[in-house]
């Protein structure tokens, strides 16, 4: 069998080997699409936003006033109070 060829290294002229820092070959090739992906970035993350406001708007609106409360009596007003401190105590 011949000697296997490993794939090229593509990489060695967009990174420096030593430090892995973009070289300015790589500027060059992402700035023309620098703009393109800052514009969908703000379309992408504008859409779970979006729906964020609009349940918190909806939620926010709700009204409770036409639920009727239960009247309680004052002997079972201090019941619960003593049920609640003695949870408090320990």
């Amino acid at each position: 069998m011949g000697k296997v060829i490993g794939a090229p290294k593509r990489h060695v002229r967009y990174r420096d080997p030593v430090t892995q820092e973009m070289t300015p070959a790589l500027y060059r090739l992402r700035a023309p699409f620098f703009w393109k992906n800052t514009i969908a970035l703000f379309v992408v993350g504008s859409i779970p936003l979006a729906i964020y406001w609009y349940s918190f708007k909806k939620i926010g609106g709700d009204d409770f006033s036409d639920i009727p409360i239960p009247p309680i009596s004052d002997e079972e007003l201090k019941k619960l109070k003593l049920e609640y401190e003695s949870k408090n105590k320990n």
